[in-house]
């Protein structure tokens, strides 16, 4: 089938479901039916189950074209599935789905119209069918509706075939598939290691590539995220086997523009690729092509070891005459202006980027947001460029930002909340870069519901040294009995937040605050300094209480922050805290490939908690009434 850019406006087509499974085709003669992949590979002793049913119809002089599946638990066709059935040799519960059959008991129907074939096929396998051996059924409705149905259905896309066309064994334009989203087949040329000793045998990305016609692979980048810790072992063993000590992808490659190796393997900084012989394909959903031919945001999908690497070549839509415009959903449901423009030279990101990040994480970002007065760091020129720190919509319409009750703050212009994933993404399209949130939510504005403690080095501090003043913070903050939350600032340091109840006003709360960092640094003064100014922490971390203040905000938790290289300000749980190379550790271009492997949510109880502050103050010997 060709990848088609169109729905089909002229001629009669027929449109079925495109299967996330493997193309089959079955040679059913006399007892012994054969099943045998697209690449020739016989594959009957690794489906004897279906094999069994295939006997059973007793055809002879017959070969049926299909899809083996197997259904998850809502009867969706299960790549995943299908790979472990295949792995585990359980593939009792794979699913053959006949859609043609070019020839039936002797007869060659090559030449037949595929309407007929199909007619015919349909009354054989109501009459032979059975749970394991079923006919593709076509759909009688409009092809855009079929898409946005197999979309929300979360389906790879439909099937569009000439009503009146023959069987041909070739790649043809009377066989179309629309997708729903990108994906198509590449050849790993190369891998990384994952870091941490820990996950030492795991992967850390495929490098992946696509043969021109000349037989020489090109680079179109790599996928980092989609797979298990179990998957991204085996993924490693088995490449160690094709390892080889020299490139495979064409050598121009490495001589491309800078924009273009900035997309090109290794993903991360100091991470060194391994080659391998390009002989394995990985399936991988992603969503678009850059101008430079690199894919962006990769999902690897499993292998496919059904198709040759020799014949992968990049998929390029071809248009029907007369077509209507394909109307792809979209990976993100926010138009970007000016997408490649480069916000960050020394990452190379582009607003793109940036906007497909917010999109990507936006799930796990707006608790931190919604609720909360929240100020926009807008940089239109990019990082390096003039920032607008902006408190008020004004006469900006940006949709999903609200603006908040006039009355929370008399006297000022509206507030403004981002409570919704186009809220995100529209504000970033609109060269928002930080989200900054106020320590306090609109319905107890006047009583803040988290203290934020932020760790500043000064010139000289070593990044050890910041991880120790975070040791020492928390290690203080428990003695007094209060737990506090980690998270990266996505600059320099570290962010610890404390949750509390929202029971007290906005000076006892940022009194405390202060009177906690004046306590560190009079009893480390070594370490620590309770004020403010560059002249003042040289060689010592600065702990800022302001962002205590009524009116002060914070980064959010994965907001982006406008420095070169776009870090991101990631929540990490204590244990990580060793392991941290800097605050800065995950930017817009990693953070997603290190959630993909995330498990367990280390601020899962952070929600869950609200603490008072009575018996910390009594111990801290803090009260709240004196005179600031």
């Amino acid at each position: 089938a060709t990848a088609a850019g169109g729905v089909p406006a002229h001629g009669r087509w027929i449109f079925e479901i495109k299967f996330d499974g493997y193309r089959m085709l079955a040679r059913c003669d006399g007892a012994k039916p054969r099943l045998f992949t697209r690449n020739g590979h016989d594959w009957s002793a690794r489906m004897p189950a279906l094999i069994d049913e295939l006997a059973a119809a007793k055809l002879t002089g017959t070969w049926l074209d299909g899809e083996v599946v197997v259904l998850g638990p809502d009867g969706m066709p299960d790549f995943n599935a299908l790979q472990n059935a295949f792995d585990g040799r359980r593939t009792g519960e794979i699913v053959y789905f006949v859609f043609d059959v070019p020839y039936f008991e002797g007869y060659d129907l090559r030449a037949v119209p595929l309407a007929e074939r199909r007619t015919l096929l349909d009354v054989w396998l109501q009459a032979h069918g059975s749970e394991h051996l079923r006919f593709s059924a076509a759909f009688d409705a409009d092809a855009s509706h079929l898409l946005r149905s197999a979309e929300q259905l979360k389906l790879e896309g439909l099937m569009a075939k000439r009503a009146d066309a023959p069987y041909v064994s070739r790649r043809t334009d009377t066989w179309l598939k629309l997708k729903t989203r990108q994906r198509q087949e590449f050849v790993i040329g190369g891998f990384t290691d994952r870091g941490g000793d820990a996950r030492a045998a795991e992967i850390g990305s495929l490098l992946l590539g696509v043969f021109d016609e000349r037989g020489s692979l090109h680079s179109v980048g790599s996928v980092g995220t989609g797979w298990s810790a179990a998957t991204a072992r085996a993924l490693k063993k088995r490449l160690a086997e094709i390892e080889t000590t020299a490139s495979p992808f064409e050598a121009a490659d490495a001589e491309a523009s800078p924009k273009r190796r900035s997309r090109s393997p290794p993903r991360r900084p100091g991470v060194a690729e391994r080659w391998v012989k390009p002989r394995l394909v990985a399936d991988v959903k992603f969503a678009e092509w850059t101008p430079e031919g690199s894919i962006r945001h990769a999902i690897f999908v499993g292998l496919r070891d059904d198709k040759p690497a020799r014949h992968v070549r990049r998929e390029v839509d071809a248009t029907p005459a007369g077509a209507l415009p394909l109307r792809r959903p979209r990976t993100g449901s926010t138009r970007v202006t000016h997408a490649e423009r480069v916000i960050d030279e020394a990452s190379g990101a582009t607003k793109l980027d940036l906007v497909r990040y917010y999109e990507s994480v936006a799930d796990r970002m707006l608790p931190h947001l919604a609720g909360r007065p929240c100020s926009l760091v807008r940089g239109p020129d990019g990082v390096g460029g003039e920032l607008f720190f902006q408190k008020h919509l004004g006469k900006l319409q940006l949709p999903g930002v609200t603006t908040l009750d006039p009355a929370l703050w008399p006297g000022h212009e509206s507030l403004l909340e981002v409570a919704s994933t186009q809220g995100i993404a529209s504000a970033a399209q609109l060269n928002v870069i930080e989200f900054h949130t106020w320590n306090a939510t609109a319905r107890h504005i006047d009583k803040p519901d988290r203290i934020v403690f932020d760790l500043d080095p000064g010139e000289g501090v070593a990044w050890s040294r910041v991880q120790e003043a975070a040791t020492l913070v928390h290690a203080f903050l428990d003695e007094l009995g209060l737990k506090a939350w980690l998270k990266t600032s996505g600059g320099k340091g570290l962010h610890l937040v404390v949750p509390i109840a929202p029971r007290l006003p906005w000076d006892a709360v940022k009194g405390f605050s202060q009177a906690v960092v004046e306590h560190m640094a009079r009893v480390v003064p070594d370490r620590f300094t309770a004020r403010s100014g560059a002249q003042n922490r040289v060689g010592k971390v600065f702990i800022d209480h302001l962002r205590n203040a009524h009116g002060a905000t914070t980064a959010a938790a994965f907001s982006a922050r406008a420095r070169p290289g776009l870090g991101v300000s990631m929540p990490v749980s204590w244990q990580q805290l060793g392991a941290l190379k800097s605050g800065a550790q995950w930017t817009v271009a990693t953070a997603r490939e290190h959630l993909s492997f995330e498990r367990v949510d280390p601020w899962a109880d952070y929600w869950r908690t609200r603490q008072g502050l009575a018996g910390p103050m009594k111990r801290l010997g803090y009260n709240s009434s004196a005179p600031a």
